[in-house]
């Protein structure tokens, strides 16, 4: 079985996003299996540095914020940048 680490799948897409079109993507596109995951690991990190919840519906990335969108047809081990 090959490994699959959703987080640095999610910005892979994104930095193969910004260096194909000089720009962040405006969302990324996951399952609503990976969108779960990412919202629990946004919690866990707001926790653990004492801040406020975090919005689970954007990823901070060194590109900037992201939009994350689920869509309920994906894999759960796929992730759509746009």
């Amino acid at each position: 079985m090959e490994y699959f680490d959703a987080f640095d799948e999610v910005f892979a897409s994104i930095d193969r996003y910004v260096q194909e079109h000089g720009a962040p993507p405006h969302e990324i596109v996951v399952s609503p299996a990976l969108y779960m995951w990412l919202a629990d690991l946004q919690r866990e990190e707001s926790t653990l540095h004492g801040i406020d919840i975090t919005d689970p519906v954007l990823l901070e990335t060194p590109h900037g914020n992201v939009r994350i969108v689920i869509d309920e047809t994906m894999s759960p081990y796929d992730v759509l940048a746009q």
